[in-house]
């Protein structure tokens, strides 16, 4: 692993992401965020993620760390504010995810997010690349070579028309080589119903297939709350005409 040795929670946390060939994560329900954007002005509150191996047992939980008034930024200045999410392995940090603030404009200064282990040793690093109406992101080691990028293109029922059945429940996002090779798959499902009936938000579900590296399953993870937070994470994207409607409420 480049850039020093991980801290030994995120080392037993490795381990465990070695033997896992998909894992589940599970946005957790924000009743508070629910009903301020019912009522029309929504409250943003920290997002809290559960993580899930194939066999349905919890192996991480994520909680974002950024403090209250900077959340709020993120309805208006969605693509420049900051945030910080850390990932728990029994009950003890294991990994650090950082998106710094950037005057990010168009494709200028576009946002980066660093993953660490709890120390601060760099892990990777994923950025989200200007791109003509396609959702797409590259994964880095921390030498900045580049290991694989993911791509959800832009013609999905699921980005444009959200809904619970067909082809309209879920959003899929290709997990490349740098040569092109497909290497996995990371799938959005979309809930009935959210807040009402269940006690999670949004479902990805993170397929590493050729992936085998734990250190590059940690990016994927990373990656797929990395895109909830982007795209996803505002109740426009989900309930008001999907990602067509969250670009709407920006302008």
């Amino acid at each position: 692993m480049q850039g020093g040795l991980l801290n030994a929670p995120a080392m037993p946390a490795m381990q465990v992401l070695g033997n896992c060939k998909e894992v589940k994560i599970k946005e957790q329900v924000r009743v508070i965020e629910a009903i301020t954007a019912a009522l029309g002005q929504e409250v943003e509150m920290a997002n809290k993620y559960k993580i899930e191996d194939d066999y349905g047992n919890e192996i991480f939980f994520a909680v974002e760390q950024t403090d209250f008034c900077t959340r709020q930024l993120k309805q208006c200045l969605p693509d420049c504010t900051s945030w910080n999410l850390d990932i728990l392995f029994q009950d003890q940090k294991a990994f650090q995810l950082e998106r710094p603030c950037t005057a990010t404009c168009c494709c200028l200064n576009r946002p980066v997010m660093t993953i660490s282990d709890a120390n601060g040793t760099q892990i990777g690093n994923i950025e989200d690349p200007c791109t003509c109406c396609s959702l797409r992101f590259h994964a880095r080691d921390p030498s900045g070579e580049e290991l694989f990028t993911v791509d959800g293109g832009c013609c999905q029922w699921g980005l444009f028309c959200p809904l619970p059945c067909g082809p309209c429940q879920k959003v899929e996002f290709q997990i490349l080589s740098p040569d092109g090779d497909e290497l996995g798959e990371i799938t959005k499902k979309i809930k009935c119903c959210k807040w009402m009936v269940a006690d999670d938000v949004d479902n990805y579900k993170v397929e590493f297939g050729a992936v085998q590296h734990p250190a590059h399953k940690v990016l994927l993870i990373a990656l797929a709350i990395f895109m909830d937070f982007k795209y996803f994470n505002d109740n426009s994207a989900d309930d008001d005409g999907g990602l067509i409607g969250a670009l709407s409420d920006g302008e």
